[in-house]
């Protein structure tokens, strides 16, 4: 964990991304703690790495990242993400 300038908590979480028919990739994601406990994800905040195996998780599905926020909650939670059709 760390906080930001603006007094953010980020939490950063290194684990093991599985991407559909290809080896699993390491990467550390960066979530924002929220008030309530939940925390948020933002792509455009994430490390190079990250940001790259979001892209081609979705793109095995047609779809590009989502650039919106994603949320996620919940004991024993530990990842979460979406992608946008691009039709």
């Amino acid at each position: 964990m760390r906080e930001t300038a603006d007094g953010e908590i980020v939490v950063m979480r290194t684990f093991d991304w599985e991407i559909e028919g290809q080896r699993a990739e390491r990467v550390t994601v960066h979530w924002l703690l929220q008030e309530d406990g939940s925390m948020r994800y933002d792509f455009d905040r994430q490390p190079a790495a990250t940001q790259d195996v979001h892209r081609r998780s979705c793109a095995l599905r047609g779809m590009q990242p989502s650039r919106g926020v994603g949320l996620i909650s919940g004991e024993g939670t530990i990842h979460g993400f979406s992608c946008t059709d691009l039709r």
